[in-house]
């Protein structure tokens, strides 16, 4: 699985590839396989799920899938982190750091730790 974490206003410059989003559902279908996530940089997004959401998933979300399209995604897993867990998260500094780790791209590997 990719470690690409990308910002929702570049989706789809990963179409057809894996990534990585976090962001907040905003809205859930029916049936409970897709929901609309709002990402860290305000950009709505779809996702369809691989398994129901549970009706208690609210808050952040991390989606790992494949980008479909500028605003949609097909998700292989999720982690949905509870709401007290992320009372206190800095959006601004999350998305500061995609953002630079973006710009370094592949820079970075075996800096932080060996292959």
């Amino acid at each position: 699985m990719s470690d690409i974490r990308i910002l929702g206003k570049r989706l789809g410059q990963r179409v057809g590839q894996e990534a990585i989003v976090l962001g907040k559902i905003t809205g859930k279908s029916s049936d409970g396989k897709s929901a609309e996530i709002t990402t860290t940089d305000d950009t709505r997004i779809n996702v369809t799920f691989p398994e129901f959401l549970d009706n208690d998933t609210s808050g952040y979300v991390e989606v790992r899938g494949t980008v479909k399209s500028k605003s949609t995604m097909l998700c292989n897993n999720f982690v949905s982190f509870p709401s007290s867990m992320t009372k206190d998260f800095d959006v601004n500094g999350y998305n500061t750091m995609v953002h630079t780790r973006c710009a370094v791209g592949n820079q970075l590997e075996g800096v932080f730790y060996e292959d």
